[in-house]
């Protein structure tokens, strides 16, 4: 999948972590075998002379018109089938006609070889994938994946057209004609049985059931290299960051978020004083909190994030002795003039208490 965020501020989706889209062209089902003509009345057979060895197989004729189809007579026996003989050099193959419709997946071919290790790149903010729908087009509307998840956690639903039909391919030139094999000892002639009379025009059998799929043939060629996609549209982008590091020696003190950092540096999406940031835009906002802390002698405090001096729903987390550290995260929508603030509760005891807070600005959803 290829993103554009409009030239916004680097995100999750514009940080080089790219999710390219790959489009299969599937193979059309193989169409059902026509019904078979029906076979005239045999008289009955004489003695079967030896079989002579089988010549080299010569080339194919030219096909005549097909002559009108008689009526089905009584099914004679069935010879002894005879060795088959050489197959004939393949043609060349016709031009390739329009992709067909989705044919039946074939088998998984052999694993390739590894290829070398790559260089190490640099660790990236973790995200999560998961596919959501997918949905078939009519074979006119161009094949799309759309993001509906959020910014580190991705949910990618697909729409796939169906392949129109396919043109039917011009027939391959004929092989050359094989060297044509010794004849074969004649067998002695048996005698001629009695004519039998003619028996009464049978109905038509049903069509046989499908042969046995043959085994797949190799490999062909890798085709070319389709033509780039549409650009997928990022559904939200980041605006602004703002972040901000405060220290408190003696826990319930107020946390202090005066000392901060804008991305871009001439946003106004923020302004800061104390332990109050104001959201200057109505928009999307994504917060994280994070707390650690040298020792705590025992106690355990709390820490929330409050919008307007009330607290955000499921905004809450104990600072436990064992942990040293806790982190907190919340995605809201907030109104223009919003301000957002940290409460401390029951930390008079804990020692080194920092507090590092992210605050992302997206705007407005599309």
């Amino acid at each position: 999948m290829n993103i554009n965020c409009n030239q916004c501020l680097p995100c999750c989706c514009c940080a080089g972590q790219f999710i390219e889209k790959i489009i299969y062209t599937p193979t059309g089902i193989t169409g059902p075998t026509g019904a078979r003509g029906p076979t005239g009345a045999t008289g009955p057979t004489g003695v079967t002379g030896a079989t002579g060895p089988t010549g080299v197989t010569g080339a194919t004729g030219v096909t005549g018109p097909t002559g009108v189809t008689g009526a089905t007579g009584a099914t004679g026996p069935t010879g002894p089938t005879g060795p088959t003989g050489a197959t004939g050099a393949t043609g060349p193959t016709g031009p390739t006609g329009a992709t067909g419709a989705t044919g039946a997946t074939g088998a998984t071919g052999a694993d390739g070889a590894d290829g070398a290790d790559g260089a190490t790149g640099a660790t990236g903010v973790a995200d999560t994938l998961a596919v959501g729908t997918t949905t078939t087009a009519e074979p006119e509307v161009l094949a799309a994946v759309t993001d509906s998840g959020t910014e580190n956690n991705h949910i990618f639903d697909f729409l796939i057209p169906r392949g129109a039909t396919g043109a039917t391919g011009a027939t391959g030139a004929a092989g050359t004609t094989g060297a044509t094999g010794a004849t074969g000892l004649t067998g002695a002639t048996g005698a001629t049985g009695a004519t039998g009379s003619k028996g009464a025009t049978g109905a038509t059998g049903a069509t046989g059931p499908t042969g046995v799929t043959g085994a797949t043939g190799p490999k062909g060629a890798t085709g070319a290299t389709g033509a780039t996609g549409p650009a997928c549209k990022c559904p939200v982008c980041v605006k602004g960051i703002l972040t901000s590091h405060s220290l408190s020696e003696h826990g319930d003190s107020p946390v202090d978020f005066s000392d901060y950092e804008v991305i871009p540096s001439d946003s106004q999406l923020f302004s800061v004083k104390g332990n109050c940031i104001t959201l200057k835009e109505e928009g999307l906002y994504e917060v994280t909190l994070n707390v650690c802390y040298a020792q705590s002698h025992g106690m355990e405090g709390e820490v929330a994030l409050l919008l307007n001096s009330q607290q955000l729903p499921c905004a809450r987390r104990k600072l436990n002795c064992a942990d040293y550290g806790v982190l907190l995260s919340h995605t809201l929508y907030a109104a223009a003039g919003d301000v957002l603030s940290v409460a401390l509760s029951g930390t008079r005891g804990y020692k080194d208490l920092a507090a590092l807070i992210s605050v992302k600005s997206f705007g407005t959803p599309d």
